[in-house]
């Protein structure tokens, strides 16, 4: 899509603060960070909720662990945390928050003030550590099984009969 800031930065029109590429996916960290080594997780095709497509979606999901195995080694933070939030830029993304002692990323938090050195010598730390980590591919089979249907029961007859004789039918 031509004006998603997203998809320019896939392209190498915008540049990026790259953390982690594979052929489905680019993960970057934000330029307006919540926290630091907050980055996010775009697939390369452009589409903007998750169920648009989800096998993709699932390997957006996938690289997002692999960034955040990448955060936990390289900056150790307390704890990592993962959101999707459709509002901001409308191409499907994962942001990733590492959390610190002395802070807790919120999207109600006010920007960190950062500059372009600070994001590329994050980036490079970032992305020298090497996680073993790989999708497998899950085949799934589904079988569904078709029971014979039962034939329909006689209808009781209740019309001319007390309860008390229903009941004793019944028992």
């Amino acid at each position: 899509m031509s004006d998603c800031i997203f998809c320019k930065i896939v392209a190498g029109e915008i540049p990026g603060f790259k953390v982690y590429e594979d052929q489905e996916t680019l993960a970057f960290l934000d330029v307006m960070p919540r926290s630091r080594g907050m980055c996010i997780v775009v697939p390369k095709k452009h589409y903007h909720r998750f169920d648009e497509d989800m096998d993709t979606s699932s390997k957006a999901f996938d690289a997002a662990i692999v960034v955040a195995e990448k955060i936990q080694r390289s900056l150790n933070p307390l704890a990592i945390f993962f959101s999707v939030l459709e509002a901001q830029v409308p191409h499907f993304h994962v942001r990733v928050y590492p959390a610190y002692q002395d802070s807790i990323p919120l999207i109600e938090n006010k920007p960190m003030e950062v500059d372009q050195k600070q994001l590329m010598s994050l980036a490079e730390k970032i992305r020298s550590v090497e996680v073993g980590w790989k999708r497998k591919e899950r085949v799934v089979e589904v079988v569904r099984e078709v029971k014979a249907e039962k034939p329909a029961e006689e209808p009781r007859k209740t019309s001319g009969s007390s309860w008390a004789k229903r009941m004793e039918d019944l028992a």
